[in-house]
């Protein structure tokens, strides 16, 4: 299902330089970090849940099987960062979302990330549980 339409979450944090490398600018790995603390956001404002309940109290895990991010400029501890979190696709147990993340109005990046709905117990996929596919149609 294409959820283009969708209402999206936006999640707000200080640069610090403690996620900066040795260039002064956010190292690469904080960045893909910054986008999952935005998608965790997400599923607590958008699903009334998050992963660590997801994982310990529910038994259902998402993980990422597909992380791909455009970087389109610096981030410096200066920033205070927005990433933006969308839908960009349900599947029956994927969920694909699209992060934007700006500084003001410049776009430093953007990235497509796609998890799956597994259960822990036996480590396969599973559809998305009914009660959160509501709430994402």
């Amino acid at each position: 299902m294409d959820t283009s339409s969708a209402v999206t979450h936006i999640h707000t944090c200080q640069v610090r330089f403690a996620d900066t490398d040795a260039a002064g600018i956010a190292w690469t790995g904080r960045i893909v970090e910054f986008a999952l603390e935005a998608i965790d956001a997400w599923f607590r404002a958008r699903l009334g849940t998050d992963w660590y309940e997801l994982n310990i109290d529910r038994g259902i895990g998402t993980p990422f099987v597909r992380v791909a991010v455009e970087f389109r400029s610096p981030i410096t501890p200066r920033d205070t960062l927005a990433t933006e979190v969308r839908v960009a696709k349900l599947g029956r147990s994927s969920l694909t979302f699209a992060v934007t993340g700006r500084v003001g109005e410049r776009v430093v990046y953007e990235g497509e990330l796609a998890s799956v709905f597994i259960s822990r117990s036996t480590g396969r996929s599973i559809p998305v549980p009914d009660e959160y596919r509501a709430k994402l149609a």
